[in-house]
């Protein structure tokens, strides 16, 4: 006796087929992938339409709960493959198509004159698709499917580039992250399916992790992610890719670079209560947001600059999973990719910019007690606010959970750092009230969405998670932040040899590009040899 398998009949009929329309409409580019010029406009009518769709979606899905089109078999009405769209699922989806639809626009302008422009929008509307689907998957095998079809197409995409310069660095590099991500994602999905049968993602109520063959699907889960979202020790592939085509870079952002953080908030009750996985996965981050920080402010030139950040924030996003505060982590996800992709769409007015800066009036040199002073007004000040704006929004943020610590952290670091570099240029008492109030109306907004975005993905997500790791983790953290600021921002003398070293070490650990082939040796009294120029892009490989 054979089960039946069918398509779930929709309760709105409509709202399925506009979800698959959504999730499917962008890969028939692929198929206008010979069509020569027409191919980029063919790519961002049908990424457009899907966004449309998208958006109808999410206000059904708000107003009236989840929506799936899915195909079940046997009398249970098991799920095999198919689409779902939860209040988690829809945001990431609104990012996915809404960041593809511009990139696509961009590309159509950027690469004009360009023979492979055909096979760069081509390939973009497959990623864009296979992203989409991952997002939405209803079961963990199509997640996990959907996930092989994105390294892929992007393995694809910067090969079709391997002629450019460096280009097949980010080739290698790319093709070993996918391998590691794979194998590790594929192996989770094989004891996972053995074990518990086609995992259904639609519900709360995933398998946990307690048993043996849990804790290897958990920790097989993490190192995928930690593949994925670029994370040591695979964080060289990322950095690589800058040397492929500016909106390449600027579509990592929706859903690529930051699919472990995907992968993480969608899984996370499989993943919660392995205290190993969660460990692994807090100190991958935690080192990495340090590592990326850090090599970050040495580079050089701006894409490779914004692609040591997105390391860091990677770093930062798979460290706050790891604490469990995941409406913490997904409010970070969608704001950091709208705003790293519109970095890169606009690297190119990086020389205008950095000539406005050169030809602006310097910044008056400062007295040592006006730096102390100002270095007060710059530490004091966020905690002031900060403290004012959780007495504000303490209702409804979760105060006590640990995740949600590293975010108030992360928010008095760049509110620091932003007031000091305005304290710098203050023409007086005024200006910097002015700023003071400015940056205090950003930092109660900014608690305020996490808040608003915690509340509206509460009914889907479990928005703060079982704290499987003890207080104490994040004291290291937290003293490293401290250390650190100390030595970039302290005025004691004796710190300059130090932050020299520290500059120098983070300069050469972000410059590891291909080594170059060995001289031949040279007769005896014969001049050395020019040393080679280059203007390739710095990159770095795997440990």
């Amino acid at each position: 006796m054979t089960s039946e398998r069918r398509f779930e009949p929709p309760e709105g009929g409509t709202v399925n087929v506009l979800l698959v329309v959504s999730v499917l409409c962008p890969v028939v580019t692929c198929l206008a992938g010979r069509a020569g010029r027409r191919a980029g406009r063919i790519a961002v009518a049908a990424t457009a339409l899907a966004t449309a769709a998208a958006v109808v979606v999410a206000v059904v899905v708000t107003l009236d709960g989840p929506v799936s089109a899915v195909i079940t078999t046997g009398s249970t009405e098991s799920v095999v493959i198919g689409f779902t769209a939860d209040r988690v699922s829809i945001l990431l989806l609104l990012l996915v198509l809404g960041v593809s639809a511009v990139v696509q626009a961009f590309s159509r302008r950027y690469l004009r004159g360009d023979p492979r422009a055909g096979r760069f929008a081509g390939g973009t509307a497959a990623i864009t698709t296979a992203t989409a689907a991952m997002v939405t998957s209803a079961t963990l095998i199509g997640l996990a499917l959907a996930w092989s079809a994105i390294g892929l197409g992007l393995w694809w995409l910067l090969w079709v580039y391997r002629a450019d310069a460096w280009v097949p660095q980010a080739v290698a590099r790319t093709a070993r992250m996918v391998v590691v991500g794979d194998v590790a994602l594929w192996t989770a999905v094989v004891v996972a399916t053995v074990h518990w049968g086609n995992v259904d993602l639609r519900t709360l109520d995933l398998p946990t992790t307690t048993s043996a063959e849990g804790a290897v699907v958990a920790v097989m889960l993490v190192v995928a992610a930690i593949a994925r979202s670029a994370l040591i020790p695979m964080s060289g592939w990322l950095p690589a890719t800058v040397a492929a085509p500016t909106p390449l870079s600027a579509l990592l952002h929706a859903g690529i670079v930051n699919g472990g953080g995907v992968l993480m908030i969608r899984v996370h009750p499989m993943i919660d209560s392995s205290v190993t996985a969660m460990l692994l996965a807090f100190a991958a981050g935690a080192l990495t947001a340090v590592y990326g920080t850090a090599v970050m402010l040495t580079r050089p030139d701006l894409k490779s600059a914004l692609a040591y950040s997105t390391v860091g924030q990677m770093g930062f996003m798979v460290m706050t999973c790891a604490l469990g505060a995941y409406s913490a982590a997904l409010f970070h996800l969608l704001a950091h990719g709208m705003y790293k992709s519109t970095l890169f769409l606009g690297s190119g007015s990086a020389v205008a910019d950095h000539l406005a800066d050169r030809s602006a009036p310097p910044a008056p040199a400062l007295r040592p007690s006006a730096r102390r002073a100002y270095a007060a007004v710059a530490v004091v000040v966020p905690v002031v606010v900060l403290a004012a704006a959780l007495w504000l929004w303490q209702a409804g943020l979760g105060i006590a959970h640990q995740g949600t610590a590293v975010i108030l952290a992360f928010a008095w670091a760049t509110g620091t750092r932003l007031m000091w570099g305005w304290t710098r240029r203050a023409t007086g008492p005024g200006s910097v009230v002015t700023f003071t109030l400015a940056l205090a109306a950003v930092m109660v907004a900014y608690l305020g969405a996490l808040k608003a975005l915690s509340s509206f993905v509460d009914p889907t997500l479990q928005a703060a998670g079982p704290a499987a790791l003890a207080g104490w983790t994040l004291v290291p953290v937290f003293a490293a932040m401290a250390l650190l600021s100390a030595v970039r921002f302290a005025p004691v003398p004796g710190l300059a040899d130090v932050r020299k070293n520290i500059y120098v070490a983070s300069l050469s650990a972000g410059d590891q590009g291909p080594r170059p082939l060995p001289l031949p040796p040279r007769p005896a009294g014969a001049e050395p040899p020019a040393p080679a120029r280059t203007l390739a892009p710095a990159v770095r490989g795997e440990s």
